[in-house]
């Protein structure tokens, strides 16, 4: 054939030839009634049939397509069951009493959602059933056996060996259904209904095993998360990221690349190297996943990429040993690499797996990048503190020391003014020695080396009642102290918790007549919280979140002396034990502070 611009020509003389074979062709083709209130699903059904070779008819309705059916007798109809005006088990029904369509095969399309509907199909004479939603190759392949045991049939009946009808009488949810089919088209009918019976048993196994694997793997994402939490610095992510993976995929070998300018890399951290991997120059050069970093051709977790190094590793050619790779980020910044060696192609699944490794990975690394730079800025704010005060110690304890030679010295000769104006530079000196104390503390408790051990809180709380009874000056404290259980902390720094507190509440009930001092725990998930109660000064809820900040205070210096330090210092040490701290109070009705920490095993 030759085409010129927008016309086809053909040899001379063609044309009729080609056309007359077509419409011979088309009329052996086996003519399918489908009857389908879908127009979607029939215009579906239609291309696949034709595609599969079948000349088709539509109809919108049993009724519709039993008046079809009558007029033009097909070779096969296909019905689904859910119809307006008559439904495809009446459809059936009256095809197979019509003595000049009884023996034509009629497949029923249904959910199959219960045995009635098997029922149903045997009392209306039905060959077939093919459940929704249906495979094409499977509706073809149960329309050929139909057609193919259609004409067996038909050999029988003209020869006189005639199918044998089965009159059979059942009872079955409650209703009688009268079964009269011959044996061959009732096996048809129950064999397709075992098939799509097993198909269904199948399809429950493949998404049980589905779901089991996804199961599985977000409880291994979940402990690699677990696990990833407890990482403090870039290696430990990298090694802990490495063992999962490896333990995820079945993966026989590992390593991370972090990029370091100019083309270079560097190796992290390693699971499981081969030996030669382990050589001084093997992991020398550039590879192949370096390059498409390098490139930018390496935006997500690829397949599988044949690496040379890996294969030198294994003793192989390019066609052997493989590994996945997995870039990794922090926010939009492509660090580097983590590559997993592995024995088989991952499929989509296990490139699943990686992507929310990779994800967790990112989300770690950010996380201890912040943790790196908030260390490191309060490491020189705790240094600044520490040096500020204590260069300062030196020029208080000259105004102090000074200011007493003074009044030694020419005490005599000053009057009562100047008098004053010397004892107010004492009280002074003194009131910044002692903030400058509290500066030190603070920063001496976030310096500190945490050693948690098992405290007995009854103890402690007993030593440190005793330490603080001087500042009492006579007063007579109510105390009502629960017997107290153990918790896992430093003791030293619980000590100054308690310290503070117990200061406190001293503090802020000395305008009581009757102070009272309680505390008192409750346990929650693992936790052991202490409640620490006075009936004292109280304060205002809205400034609870300024109570626990440097140099914070609710009360004027006249109504009760300090530094704003103690609290600040309390929340340190009790965040340093991953607890929590928080106040509740009223103006003039008293306070209640409470701390979480982990209980004693």
């Amino acid at each position: 054939m030759e085409i010129h611009g927008d016309r086809a020509t053909r040899p001379a003389g063609s044309g009729e030839e080609d056309r007359s074979t077509n419409v011979a062709a088309a009329d052996r083709r086996p003519q399918v009634l489908v009857v389908e209130d879908s127009t979607t699903q029939a215009t579906l059904l239609r291309f696949g049939l034709e595609e599969g070779g079948y000349t088709i008819s539509v109809a919108r309705n049993g009724a519709e397509g039993l008046s079809l059916a009558r007029a033009q007798p097909p070779a096969l109809i296909i019905s689904d069951v859910v119809m307006p005006e008559m439904d495809g088990y009446a459809l059936c029904r009256a095809v197979k009493s019509d003595p000049a369509l009884a023996h034509t095969p009629v497949i029923l399309v249904t959910t199959l959602s219960s045995p009635t509907d098997v029922i149903k199909g045997l009392e209306c004479g039905a060959d077939n059933f093919v459940r929704k939603p249906y495979d094409l190759g499977y509706l073809l392949s149960r329309i050929n056996y139909l057609l193919a045991n259609h004409d067996l049939r038909s050999h029988d009946r003209a020869t006189g060996h005639v199918g044998v009808e089965a009159g059979i009488e059942i009872q079955f949810g409650g209703h009688r259904h009268f079964i009269t089919s011959a044996r061959q088209q009732i096996l048809d009918l129950l064999i397709s209904t075992y098939e799509q019976a097993v198909q269904v048993n199948e399809e429950l196994l493949a998404k049980e095993n589905q779901l089991r694997r996804s199961y599985d793997a977000i409880e291994a994402l979940y402990r690699l998360a677990t696990d990833l939490n407890r990482a403090e610095s870039p290696s430990q992510v990298f090694e802990v990221a490495l063992a999962h993976a490896v333990d995820l995929l079945g993966g026989t070998a590992g390593w991370v690349w972090i990029a370091e300018g100019d083309g270079r890399f560097r190796c992290v951290a390693a699971h499981a190297l081969p030996a030669s991997l382990q050589a001084p120059d093997a992991m020398e050069g550039t590879c192949d996943c370096q390059q498409r970093l390098l490139e930018g051709r390496l935006g997500r977790v690829v397949n599988i990429v044949q690496c040379e190094r890996a294969c030198r590793a294994g003793g192989q050619t390019d066609d052997g040993l493989q590994h996945a790779s997995v870039p990794l980020r922090v926010g939009d910044e492509t660090i580097g690499i983590m590559n997993l060696v592995v024995n088989a192609p991952l499929a989509a699944e296990g490139l699943t797996i990686l992507d929310g490794l990779a994800n967790h990975v990112a989300a770690t690394l950010a996380r201890v990048r912040l943790q790196e730079q908030l260390k490191a800025s309060n490491q020189e704010l705790e240094a600044f503190a520490y040096s500020v005060s204590h260069d300062l110690r030196a020029p208080i304890r000259h105004m102090d020391g000074f200011a007493d030679l003074l009044l030694k010295r020419a005490g005599s000769q000053l009057d009562e003014t100047a008098t004053r104006y010397v004892h107010t530079i004492q009280q002074s000196a003194t009131k910044m020695s002692r903030l400058i104390d509290d500066l030190l503390g603070l920063s001496r408790t976030g310096r500190t080396a945490l050693q948690p051990v098992r405290v007995e809180l009854d103890e402690l709380v007993r030593e440190v009642q005793q330490d603080i009874a001087p500042a009492l000056n006579g007063r007579q404290i109510v105390w009502g102290v629960d017997q107290l259980p153990a918790v896992q902390a430093d003791p030293g720094l619980l000590r100054i918790v308690f310290v503070n507190l117990l200061s406190n509440a001293i503090k802020f009930t000395a305008p009581r007549s009757e102070a009272r001092i309680e505390i008192r725990t409750t346990a929650q998930d693992g936790e052991v919280i202490v409640h620490v109660c006075d009936n004292g000064a109280g304060f205002d809820m809205q400034y609870a979140d300024k109570l626990f900040g440097v140099f914070q205070r609710l009360h004027t210096e006249e109504q009760f002396e300090g530094t704003g330090i103690g609290l600040a210092t309390v929340r340190r040490i009790i965040t340093r034990h991953g607890g929590r701290v928080w106040a509740e109070g009223a103006p003039d009705r008293g306070a209640t502070f409470s701390f979480s920490l982990p209980r004693a095993g």
